[in-house]
């Protein structure tokens, strides 16, 4: 794999240090890296083990940093990358809107115990989000919307072989150690350290025990020199110039901690791990810590070190004292952190959690599909769905559809999830920003888009997800960016979406329609059939009605009636009437007639009915309408009725389809209401007769 590293810049720190720690570990696996930074000491690091680094100010908290996504963009493309590791937030930022445009996943390590600002948002967007502890993973979970499948912890480990010095200081307890008790504090010079408040346990500590060295080691922070000069007056003011030395920036940490009689940690905020405990861990010098964060993660109190509560300077300085004065309890507590450290919080374990992270993001694909349509829209997907589920096998996919619909495809062996949404609330800005919070929380890496509307496509965009597949469809279709341009090609449907499939590379496509069946939709159905049935098994559903907004598609109702006259007469079938509560008015009549040979289920049946209800039929008659579909799922002869539109683009796949349709001028008008001179032409036209005759036909091949 080649991994492109991202952090603010190289200077000496402990984020920094990790990453010139994991990119040596990498190569020696064969993996390849890139790092992106704006620079520091640590570039030297990089150059002497052969990784590339490319220098960006991509540490600037300004605008102009965003002028940058097309530069690492670029980087991106012309290293090959196959994924981006963001350490940091404006970085992450960057990353984030690069990877958008290259299609490459990006994954965010939360170094630090985030503010909820808005800007931190972005380190929960990652396909993987790493934290180095479980306090940043329940903050992230908690605070930042983070789905916890995403979340993987991996604790910072320390190279050991840079650790190799022990600490000679607890080898003979019955001698007291060679000169002062050292004492040694190591962190950025910043309130949150909390330097003040340990100069204060000290200054208590020395009430009691003169001979005293701390060191303080760490550069201030940035705009932090007001900090560094209140450290230097509160020295003053306690009276520890003696004993207290600023040692700056330091690149020996493992000699000091193998010099130092104890290790203090005295941050006042959670900390994110403490990385600095387990390199003390590492050469056998004890530590005591303030009880916050991630060094619940490291520290067991009293088992392999000291934890005080926070900014308590009188227990701190109590528990440096007993700590110094019980050299049996330091070192017993010190060898137990040895043994955890090297256990699990080694450089090779930290690198081998992230190469299978890194693992896991490139093989395991989470995949959204959109079909928002009605519910025969739904049902043309299927052959899709199959599809794509051959094609990605071991990937999870989630079905987005209209929440009427959703029972429809709540079984199939396709996917892994249905999501249903109230389509008709996609408008209100409150709903649809809800909705792309949950979508972008699951983190997934492609949306297939069967709809292709301006809400489809603004709900894959501002999801968050990388690939976006679908057809370059009215102004939003520039959302996508693995567009087809071919959205009003006159095939038919399932045809026209295996335009998209050859996207992803699925060259055929099985057109067969599916539908599962449930128990108690087949017990309800038999229930009304059976109840009338009398002997009869040839049922003949008749679709009376279509979309109110589809006056043009209805087969006119007396003919209808006439049709299921002769089929009754001549054949002594069953007549089924199906269709919605609307439909009700146009069924009046025939239900009544024939008598005792008409089951009228108008507005009866929910969509799992539906489909029940059809597969027991023999034949139907339908128009361009749902029922079409379903009887196409499930494999039942149909005679469809096609007006208003062209039956080319919208016939379902199916062995046993008749198009009865008429090629009038007019036609196909995708009009709800008709302009002709003769009304309904399209459908009027269509003759009792005709449709009568293939009914015949059908009947005869299945008695």
């Amino acid at each position: 794999m080649k991994i492109m590293q991202v952090l603010p810049s190289l200077q000496v720190g402990g984020v920094e240090r990790g990453v010139i720690d994991i990119v040596r570990a990498l190569k020696r696996l064969g993996h390849e890296s890139v790092v992106v930074s704006s620079g520091g000491d640590l570039v030297a690091e990089l150059k002497k083990i052969g990784v590339p680094h490319y220098t960006l100010p991509i540490h600037q908290k300004t605008l102009f940093g965003l002028g940058l996504v097309s530069k690492l963009a670029d980087i991106i493309r012309r290293e090959q990358v196959e994924i981006v590791h963001a350490r940091s937030r404006v970085p992450g930022w960057i990353v984030c809107l690069a990877t958008r445009r290259t299609g490459v996943p990006f994954v965010t390590t939360c170094h630090g115990y985030y503010s909820t600002h808005p800007l931190s948002h972005v380190m929960g967007w990652g396909k993987r989000v790493i934290v180095i502890s479980r306090v940043v993973g329940r903050h992230m979970i908690d605070h930042f919307n983070v789905s916890p499948e995403r979340i993987r912890l991996v604790h910072r480990g320390v190279d050991l072989s840079q650790f190799q010095k022990e600490n000679e200081r607890y080898r003979d307890l019955q001698k007291p150690s060679a000169g002062p008790f050292r004492i040694i504090n190591i962190g950025r010079l910043s309130p949150i350290k909390g330097q003040v408040e340990f100069l204060h346990a000290i200054h208590y500590l020395r009430r009691e025990v003169q001979s005293v060295e701390v060191w303080l080691v760490g550069s201030e922070g940035k705009g932090k020199h007001k900090y560094t000069q209140l450290l230097e007056k509160t020295i003053r003011q306690l009276g520890l110039e003696s004993c207290v030395k600023l040692l700056g920036t330091r690149r020996d940490i493992p000699e000091l901690l193998a010099q130092s009689d104890l290790l203090v940690l005295s941050t006042l905020v959670p900390e994110a791990f403490g990385r600095v405990l387990i390199e003390a861990g590492a050469v056998g010098t004890p530590v005591l810590s303030t009880h916050v964060g991630g060094v619940l993660d490291v520290i067991d109190h009293g088992e392999n070190g000291i934890l005080v509560p926070c900014g308590d300077v009188e227990a701190m300085g109590k528990a440096i004292k007993d700590l110094l004065m019980n050299r049996a309890l330091a070192r017993r507590l010190a060898q137990h952190l040895r043994e955890k450290v090297r256990s699990r919080f080694t450089l090779e374990q930290m690198v081998e959690q992230t190469v299978k992270v890194y693992e896991e993001v490139k093989h395991h694909r989470k995949i959204l599909i959109l079909k928002l349509g009605a519910m025969g829209d739904v049902i043309l997907a299927v052959p899709s769905l199959r599809m794509i589920r051959k094609k990605f096998p071991d990937a999870r996919i989630s079905l987005l559809v209209d929440r009427k619909f959703s029972p429809l495809v709540s079984v199939s062996p396709y996917v892994d999830e249905v999501i249903p949404i109230d389509r008709d609330r996609l408008s209100h800005p409150g709903y649809f920003l809800k909705l792309c919070r949950r979508l972008r929380r699951e983190g997934f890496d492609m949306s297939i888009d069967f709809q292709n509307s301006k809400w489809t496509h603004l709900l894959g965009y501002f999801s968050g997800i990388g690939d976006r597949y679908g057809f370059m469809r009215g102004r939003t279709g520039f959302l996508l960016n693995h567009p087809d341009p071919h959205f009003d090609s006159p095939e038919p449907p399932v045809q026209n979406q295996a335009r998209i499939l050859a996207k992803l590379g699925i060259r055929s496509v099985d057109e067969r329609l599916e539908l599962w069946p449930d128990p108690e939709s087949e017990d309800r159905v038999a229930q009304w059939l059976g109840t009338a049935q009398n002997g009869h098994d040839r049922y003949i559903g008749l679709v009376l009605g279509s979309s109110p907004k589809w006056e043009t598609k209805r087969w006119p109702a007396e003919f209808f009636k006439n049709l299921a006259g002769k089929l009754v007469l001549e054949k002594n079938c069953k007549i089924v009437l199906i269709g919605a509560a609307e439909d009700a008015a146009c069924a009046g009549e025939l239900s009544q007639w024939p008598a005792g040979h008409t089951v009228n289920l108008i507005g009866k049946t929910s969509p799992k009915e539906l489909v029940s209800l059809v597969g027991r039929l023999k034949v139907m008659v339908t128009g361009d309408t749902a029922p079409l579909h379903v009887a196409s799922a499930m494999g039942v002869r149909i005679v469809a009725l096609f007006g208003p539109t062209d039956p080319r683009r919208h016939v379902p796949p199916g062995e046993h389809i008749h198009v009865v349709a008429r090629s009038l001028a007019c036609q196909p008008c995708y009009r709800g209401t008709c302009s002709n001179h003769e009304k309904f032409a399209c459908m009027r036209q269509i003759s009792v007769e005709e449709v009568h005759s293939q009914i015949r036909k059908y009947l005869a091949e299945t008695a």
